[in-house]
């Protein structure tokens, strides 16, 4: 039986399929329409079938493999080896991919280093500096002070700075231990972040421009804090293999998870504030430059300041972490700052010469 509703009241009744159209009388309006036969709507269906299906293979016919869908011309690569967009998105993309076909896991936790260091050393240099110039000294640093420059401070760590001086930043006082993190933590690693910088202005290139000083300063921290973080997620590593032993299942999963997120921490975010902070120092050693009566002053100013924003922020991590965070950015606000400044002085120098 068809379940058919009428064209005129609504109500749908029930009448014998049949192969052939006829009319019938509703029963409830009397009034008569058309049932199309059985045979009849296959028939339309399957031409109507066809058609669409001879239609959709001409429109595919009519499209250009080489136009539409493989437009790789000679024009189209020159335009994308010129495009910066182009390459940053495709090296952001294919980079960890292409890491993680290394075999050695430790190989991978290096180039993953390198690769977020790299990233935000691109962000500063194109983006917050508007440097144009050269790679080698920015690369040459970040590998000087992430392999030498770690070295040398674990060794004067071992071998020179006494122990009571190395454990102040983890006394239970935390006028103590803030102390500690200040003169101890912040004023050695900004130092050894700085290294690079002096070496070159001392034996290289003393009358090197702030803005490349700068970049020395910034891909510094960013090797240093790269290399470092290997450091720390072998301890992450280590610190969740205790919870296990200790805990089972549940440290099994805490300690991982724990580990995850220092891993992320550290790979972004800290990355960053140890560049900002090293270039906070690198530009005030960059005015002890032109500024030859008050050298001293300027270095020493430079180093204290960021000594303090890098000592108060490891403080603030193990208390308040909002106040660290709010802290670091408090820390990107002022270089920024000064880097304004900077170019303020660079266009109004500009300026002059071109009168």
């Amino acid at each position: 039986m068809l379940h058919i509703q009428c064209p005129h009241c609504g109500q749908s009744h029930q009448f014998p399929e049949s192969t052939e159209s006829r009319t019938v009388v509703c029963p409830d309006c009397q009034q008569s329409f058309v049932i199309p036969g059985l045979s009849n709507q296959r028939s339309n269906l399957g031409d109507e079938v066809l058609r669409r299906g001879r239609k959709m293979a001409r429109d595919l016919h009519s499209i250009s493999f080489r136009d539409e869908i493989m437009p790789l011309t000679q024009s189209n690569f020159v335009r994308f080896s010129r495009s910066f967009t182009f390459w940053g998105i495709t090296l952001l993309g294919m980079i960890p991919l292409l890491i993680v076909t290394v075999d050695r896991t430790e190989a991978q936790l290096t180039l993953f280093a390198l690769f977020f260091a790299l990233v935000w050393g691109v962000i500063f240099k194109k983006f917050v500096l508007g440097d144009q110039g050269a790679w080698t000294w920015a690369i040459g640093s970040l590998f000087f002070t992430g392999i030498f420059g770690i070295w040398f401070l674990l060794f004067l760590y071992r071998y020179i700075v006494p122990d009571f001086y190395l454990q102040m930043a983890d006394q239970s006082n935390p006028v103590v231990s803030l102390l500690g993190y200040v003169f101890q933590v912040g004023i050695w690693e900004e130092m050894c972040k700085a290294l690079p910088v002096i070496l070159v202005l001392k034996w290289i290139d003393p009358k090197l421009d702030r803005a490349s000083i700068l970049v020395i300063g910034l891909f510094s921290g960013l090797g240093f804090a790269a290399f470092e973080n290997l450091n720390y997620g072998t301890n992450a590593v280590n610190s969740a293999y205790s919870l296990t032993r200790d805990y089972g299942v549940g440290g099994l999963v805490s300690g991982v998870q724990n580990a995850m997120v220092i891993t992320l921490l550290r790979s972004v975010s800290l990355v960053f504030c140890h560049a900002v902070w090293t270039g906070i120092f690198t530009y005030f050693i960059g005015l002890s430059v032109i500024n030859k009566d008050r050298r001293a002053a300027f270095f020493l100013t430079g180093l204290m300041v960021a000594a303090l924003l890098h000592g108060m922020y490891d403080w603030l991590a193990g208390i308040q972490p909002t106040l660290a965070a709010l802290l670091a950015g408090f820390s990107f606000v002022l270089f920024y700052a000064y880097v304004q400044k900077l170019t303020a002085e660079k266009e109004d120098l500009a300026a002059i010469n071109e009168v």
